[in-house]
Parts: C-alpha cells; sequence; structure tokens
C-alpha cells in the first residue's frame, strides 16, 4: 500500500491538483484470474468444453469431478478463470459471469462464486449486491464440510471483501471491526494490520493508529513507517496542519529512509514547497542512487522550473529501467513537449500515445497525450479526449488548464475563462499552475 499510496501522490502533483491518497479498494479485475491450472483431469476436460462452447458436456466433467472430491473447488470456477482476461473483454466477461453465477447455481453451498461475484459487484459498484453475496458466501463457509485450508482462504477473502466495501463507503467502524476478523483469521498479515490502523486514525483514534501501524511495519518492514503515513492521511482529511507535525516527526525518527524522504519531498511539493522538496528529494537520491522516486520527483521539479532538458533527462532514467512507469512516461511527455523542437515534439507525441496504450484507464495519461495534441495544432482531437473526462466528472486541474488554453485558442474566451478558474482552484500546486495563474489574468484583463 506504501508504493500505491506514494505513486498516487506523485502523479497528483505531476498531472492533477487533488492528492490522491487512501485505501485502496481490493476488487480489480486481476484478482479473478488465477495463474494455477486445475489438476484434476475431469475438471481440464471440463473447461475444455465450456471453451468450445458445450456447457452441458461441461457440466457433466464437472458434476463427476465434485462426485470424486466433496468440498472440493467446482469446476465452474476454472472455466470461469479460463474466460477472464486483464482488459475484461466484453465477450469473455459475459462468459465469465455465465459461468460463476452458474456453479452458484448448481453449488448453493459452496462460497467461492459468491465471492468472486461479490468481488465483481465491489469493482462495479454495486455496493448492496456485494454485501449481500459476500455474506451467502461466509454463510456457506461457515457450514460446508471443505478442506480446512481452503475454508479459511475463502472466509479470509470474503472478510477482505466486506472490509473493502466499508471503505470504500468510508464506514470506518464497520472496517476495523472487518480488519480485526482478518487479523484473527490471518494473524501473520501485516496488511490487516496496517489497515486496520487507518480505520482507527479514521476514528480519531490516534494513539492506537499509531500503534497498530507500528505492528504492521514490524511483521512487513516494507510499510512505512507510522508517522509518515499519518502525515498522508492527515493531508487527505484537509488537515494540512496536523500533517506537517506528523511529518516533522517522521523526518526525525526516520530521516535517513528512502521511502520516507521521497514521500517528505513529494508533500512539501504538492504544497509549492519547491526548495524543501528538492533538498528532501536529492538527499533520497544521494541515499539510493537507483532508486525511481526520487528521480521523478527531481524530474518534476525540473518541469516547474522550465529545465525541460534536466528533466527529460531525469524520466528518461526512469523508464530506461522501468518501460511502462506511468509518471515518469507523463513527466517525459510534458518534458519533450515544451522543448520547442519538432522532433521532440514527435518524441513527445510518441511518449503519450504509448503511455495511452498502457495506462488505458489513466485520465493522466490520457490528458497528457491532450496536451501534447494541443501542442502539434490537433485542436479537435485533444478537446474529444478532454471533454470525455470532462462529462465524465474525472477532469483533473491540469486537464482544465489545458481545455482552458484550447478554449484560449479557439477564441472561446467565456469557457477558458471557467475552465482556468477550476484548474486553480485546488490549493494543491502542479506544473502549469504559474501558467493558469498568468493565462486567466490576462484574458480578464483583455475583457475589462
Amino acid at each position: 500500500m506504501n508504493k500505491t499510496i506514494l505513486l498516487s501522490l506523485l502523479r497528483a502533483i505531476v498531472l492533477s491538483a487533488t492528492v490522491l491518497i487512501g485505501v485502496s479498494v481490493s476488487a480489480q479485475s486481476s484478482r479473478l484470474i488465477s495463474g494455477v491450472a486445475p489438476e484434476n483431469p475431469e475438471v481440464v476436460e471440463g473447461v475444455r468444453a465450456a471453451l468450445q462452447g458445450d456447457d452441458e458436456k461441461a457440466d457433466q466433467y464437472f458434476a463427476s469431478a465434485a462426485s470424486k472430491n466433496p468440498g472440493g473447488r467446482p469446476g465452474g470456477i476454472d472455466a470461469a478463470m479460463a474466460f477472464t482476461d486483464s482488459d475484461f473483454n466484453a465477450q469473455f466477461y459475459r462468459k465469465m459471469r455465465f459461468w460463476l453465477e452458474r456453479t452458484a447455481e448448481k453449488y448453493p453451498d459452496d462460497p467461492e462464486a459468491y465471492f468472486l461475484l461479490a468481488d465483481i459487484a465491489l469493482y462495479e459498484n454495486r455496493g448492496l449486491e456485494c454485501a449481500m453475496l459476500a455474506q451467502r458466501g461466509l454463510e456457506a463457509a461457515e457450514t460446508l464440510a471443505i478442506n480446512p485450508e481452503r475454508r479459511r482462504s475463502l472466509l479470509i477473502y470474503g472478510e477482505k471483501i466486506l472490509a473493502s466495501l466499508a471503505e470504500l463507503r468510508l464506514r470506518w467502524v464497520d472496517a476495523a471491526e472487518q480488519y480485526e476478523k482478518l487479523r484473527e483469521l490471518d494473524p501473520d498479515n501485516a496488511d490487516h494490520a496496517y489497515k486496520l490502523g487507518v480505520a482507527l486514525f479514521q476514528l480519531g483514534k490516534k494513539d492506537e493508529a499509531i500503534a497498530m501501524l507500528a505492528s504492521a511495519e514490524t511483521k512487513n518492514p516494507k510499510l512505512l513507517p507510522a508517522k509518515i503515513t499519518l502525515a498522508q492521511l492527515s493531508e487527505n482529511e484537509g488537515k494540512t496542519d496536523e500533517a506537517e507535525t506528523y511529518l516533522a516527526e517522521a523526518l526525525k525518527e526516520n530521516g535517513k529512509d528512502v521511502r520516507v524522504l521521497s514521500t517528505a519531498a513529494a508533500m512539501e511539493l504538492a504544497w509549492n514547497r519547491l526548495e524543501k522538496a528538492e533538498e528532501l528529494a536529492e538527499k533520497a537520491e544521494k541515499l539510493a542512487p537507483q532508486a525511481p522516486d526520487p528521480i521523478i520527483l527531481l524530474g518534476i521539479l525540473n518541469l516547474y522550473a522550465g529545465r525541460y532538458e534536466q528533466a527529460e533527462d531525469r524520466f528518461m532514467l526512469v523508464t530506461g529501467s522501468i518501460p511502462d512507469e506511468e509518471s515518469a512516461m507523463s513527466g517525459l511527455a510534458m518534458a519533450l513537449c515544451e522543448q520547442k523542437d519538432a522532433r521532440q515534439l514527435r518524441r513527445a507525441l510518441s511518449v503519450a500515445k504509448q503511455n495511452v496504450d498502457k495506462h488505458p484507464d489513466s485520465v493522466d495519461a490520457q490528458t497528457t497525450l491532450a496536451w501534447v495534441l494541443i501542442k502539434t495544432d490537433a485542436l479537435d482531437e485533444a478537446e474529444k479526449i478532454l471533454l470525455r473526462h470532462f462529462d465524465a466528472g474525472e477532469l483533473n486541474s491540469p486537464g482544465a488548464y489545458y481545455m482552458g488554453v484550447l478554449m484560449y485558442r479557439q477564441d472561446r474566451r467565456g469557457e477558458a475563462i471557467k475552465f482556468l478558474q477550476a484548474a486553480l482552484e485546488t490549493k494543491y500546486n502542479f506544473p502549469k499552475r504559474t501558467d493558469a495563474e498568468r493565462l486567466l489574468k490576462a484574458i480578464l484583463s483583455d475583457n475589462s
């Protein structure tokens, strides 16, 4: 979770004015993808039949396998897995759901299909359906005579779904209760203690939260120290003074931890304290010269300062070792397109398009592409991208600035003013904020 939080914050600084710190939702498409092939030969044949569209024959194989292994995983689950893919292809998705629902109907006392359907419902933000399916699955898991380890694994899965649903609904009392249950079921898992600490913080139980987060870090040293986590959570609640206090304590206690330094630098950057951010990022880089986060931060600072060639070098270092790193690809596209060179602009467009291809659901990648398109005078194409996100209510502050620029270039000044004002509403910084302020001032001055 610590890595996710930091990268979210970095992306927020590069491309968004919202600090995206928070708890993670458990349901993701990858959760439904099993890398473990079925071993039972009858299940293997049943999956083959399902893939060929012979559902009745598949059922026969699965029923035969189930009769020989009571309480084992129903073969229909493996059939559903065979139809999953990372992009949730619509045709495969329908077949996946078909087999999950078919399995729940044919094996109503087995919990796994209920949990998988609940996880899909959570992913699709259908909370009531998710809760009902997860509860049904937990009831089945408690009563079904199955392998004890399978029961434990399924109970953990079901409780995680309900915990994530509670987080999504901001029901922190329920979330804390769920994570207490998970700690009993899975005491060695540091994530449960970590998320319980987050829930306790949200409930105002700060001393208990610190103790729980410290306990989680003891079990998994890769987790961020408690104080820096509380700094992030405080800022997410809009309590900047409290966040600053925790940040100072974190640096005092863990001032040589690269993750703490990088996170602190990212927060200072969000607060527009550029010198302090650079100081912390450089300190982190000296401690870990190959670590990507300090390099990305320093690249972002170069963007703020207009040192685009230096920014290019920084982001190229990261993409050279981590080709798909979204923040570095976005930063590289921005650095290239600002250099007023036709060759670099072509490179920027190529990088921005690659970033969208690799991260098709990323608003940041999409809005960066729109900005590069504006730079190439492809205004209609850029407007389509930005309007799509505006209509969906997910246009970030840089995107609003880009739309303001686009409207201004089309001589739609009234609309340009509204988008520029929206871009500047946030207290958080982003690389083009000064340009947004300057353009808005100039338009208002011309109109007066």
